[in-house]
């Protein structure tokens, strides 16, 4: 089969990805989307005033740096949580000061190790409380080892009513791999904590293609969560992002794309058949359950260093700097892009094959034009690789294009991401950053 000995994480940053991302890029996008270009604002600008129902908070203090983890992280260090719990509060005093807050809908705290700072959890929750709708999803990622009844209940009492649980594998070595300090029975007991408390989802995250890792232990792990009845399994490959001690290591993700194909192939039909639904390119939910998910919505607000946000065609981030953002007297963004009409719609479109449905009516309502006008050819040439469908009011993802969009979002958008962070982490108020 075509793609199996393709190995799409150690080919993502070469020249033949970056010429097929560039043509990608200009098809999709247009000459005006391509490069995406970030710039630092003018000194005197303000933060970009954009609103939205959902809400992103992040916690970037852990007990220990995991040698695989991208995201922006701290050692924790009670002065400096302090310090940043000040300035996130000024931040997000300065958001709900504003005359034009819409109602949040979902408000999700991720890290770092968001539940090694569970009072900044309470603090934040109580500053939106007012502007919480009923049933709001409030979520937060929990470490296993911090999942005591204790610090649960403590979460539970502050209004989070769903939790994301950091697995990744249930194997010794591979946990010792991963430099991940707890054992199989701590991450059980993790979930059966979880299950008793009484939130409304329980999601663990699952990593395969380890090195030393098969398709079968990845299978393995996802059948003991599916026992423990958990409602979402997240399962998404050992990535190496470039500025990790993993990327930085080449080899360490040795695992071929084969195994790594197999893994992902033997986790979907698990899940599948224990009635979990797949939800998106990397998740399986339990069916009448909203999917454990952070920014995956069109528009977004980011609080906190590194955090994103995107509101309309203007996508914005703060400094990545822990000690810089804390340091902030009054709330700047780092970078700022605006995109034009032709890269905002795809930016939709991007989102919508991830979540696997891609609505047509609310392409209408949002852009004022029809969907199969702008991005009919890229939809057709879907449906002929059975990579999607029509449907009632637009199109779906079948199981064959989830398995693909895994894949290929490894040569895109993930390139993206790791450029752009590594730039971020490298330098705490970058002027511009060009991705291609």
């Amino acid at each position: 089969m075509v793609g199996l000995t393709i190995d799409f994480l150690k080919l993502r940053h070469g020249l033949p990805a970056r010429v097929i991302r560039a043509a990608l890029s200009r098809w999709l996008a247009g000459r005006n989307g391509w490069p995406l270009v970030f710039r630092a604002p003018a000194e005197d600008a303000q933060v970009p005033a954009g609103t939205s129902s959902n809400i992103y908070v992040h916690l970037p203090f852990c007990r220990q740096i995991c040698p695989h983890c991208p995201y922006n992280k701290i050692l924790l260090q009670p002065d400096l949580v302090r310090s940043y719990g000040m300035a996130l509060e000024r931040e997000v005093s300065a958001y709900l000061g504003r005359a034009d807050v819409a109602p949040v809908e979902t408000l999700y705290f991720g890290g770092g190790t968001p539940s090694e700072t569970p009072q900044l959890v309470e603090i934040i929750i109580e500053k939106f409380r007012s502007r919480l709708v009923a049933q709001a999803e409030i979520g937060a990622e929990v470490h296993p080892a911090d999942a005591t009844p204790a610090l649960l209940k403590r979460l539970h009492a502050a209004g989070v009513n769903r939790i994301s649980l950091g697995i990744e594998t249930l194997s010794p070595g591979l946990l010792r791999k991963l430099a991940r300090r707890y054992t199989p029975a701590q991450a059980t007991a993790a979930i059966r904590n979880a299950r008793s408390t009484g939130f409304s989802c329980v999601d663990v995250n699952l990593i395969h293609g380890i090195p030393g890792q098969t398709a079968r232990d990845a299978l393995n792990d996802a059948r003991h969560c599916i026992d423990l009845d958990v409602d979402q399994i997240s399962a998404y490959p050992l990535f190496d992002f470039a500025y990790t001690p993993f990327g930085r290591k080449r080899g360490v993700c040795s695992q071929g794309e084969f195994e790594r194909l197999r893994a992902q192939k033997s986790i979907s039909a698990a899940c599948r058949e224990s009635g979990l639904a797949r939800s998106s390119v990397w998740s399986f939910t339990r069916p009448g359950l909203s999917p454990y998910s952070t920014v995956t919505h069109e528009e977004y607000i980011g609080f906190g260093a590194g955090a994103g946000s995107k509101v309309g065609g203007v996508f914005w981030f703060n400094t990545f700097s822990v000690a810089d953002y804390a340091s902030c007297s009054q709330p700047q963004s780092a970078l700022v892009m605006r995109a034009d009409e032709r890269l905002r719609r795809l930016h939709w479109l991007y989102w919508s094959i991830y979540r696997l449905r891609i609505d047509a009516d609310e392409y209408q309502r949002l852009f004022g034009c029809r969907l199969e006008d702008d991005f009919g050819l890229l939809l057709g040439l879907l449906r002929l690789a059975r990579m999607a469908r029509t449907s009632a009011n637009g199109w779906k993802i079948t199981e064959c294009g989830a398995i693909w969009v895994h894949r290929l979002q490894t040569l895109y958008s993930l390139t993206y991401i790791d450029d752009l962070w590594k730039h971020c982490q490298q330098e705490p108020w970058p002027r511009l950053v060009v991705l291609k």
